[in-house]
């Protein structure tokens, strides 16, 4: 996908997102909501687990279910986006994408979380480990959380041919033949 392609998926995505003021939460509240959300599913200093994605889901907003919006990657085509989504939901597309299981992996933020409105924006790095073989991959993630900190939107941008290719390495060296 171009940079055009991209910036203009994050401009939309953006756009989308504006007319969710909340007011009533200032930018240290809604920052804290966000890095809460995001280190439900990734606890600093350790790999990814299916109990950790269950905490996760679990802060889906179910107040606001007709917004939910889950993007990994932004843009990646079918399988990577769900809307209009529940916890079971999102569940489901973790233990088939990036299933803790069979993938050990955690992301680490790695920039200023930066606060419009509800929704909250960082710099990621995303690192697996597959045998002796490590892949990681910068992104740029978007979260829009609700008044009670509940997860709404979730935007990961990253590049997917990118990552498929690092990921392809490691496959070819461990004999694996599979894609993220």
């Amino acid at each position: 996908m171009s940079t055009i392609t991209h910036l203009f998926h994050l401009t939309t995505c953006l756009l989308l997102l504006l007319p969710t003021i909340s007011s009533a939460m200032g930018a240290d509240t809604i920052r804290a909501h966000c890095i809460n959300a995001f280190e439900l599913a990734f606890p600093k200093q350790q790999w990814t687990t299916e109990h950790d994605l269950r905490a996760f889901v679990d802060n889906v907003s179910t107040d606001r279910k007709a917004d939910t919006y889950f993007a990994c990657p932004l843009g990646g085509g079918i399988g990577s986006e769900l809307s209009n989504f529940d916890k079971d939901d999102l569940m489901e597309w973790f233990l088939t994408a990036f299933n803790p299981n069979v993938l050990r992996y955690t992301e680490i933020i790695i920039s200023e979380v930066s606060v419009v409105n509800n929704v909250c924006s960082m710099d990621k790095l995303f690192f697996a480990s597959i045998g002796n073989c490590h892949v990681h991959a910068m992104s740029r993630l978007m979260i829009e959380v609700d008044e009670d900190g509940k997860l709404v939107r979730w935007f990961d941008h990253f590049d997917q041919d990118d990552l498929n290719q690092k990921m392809g390495v490691c496959n070819l060296q461990l004999g694996v033949d599979d894609e993220l």
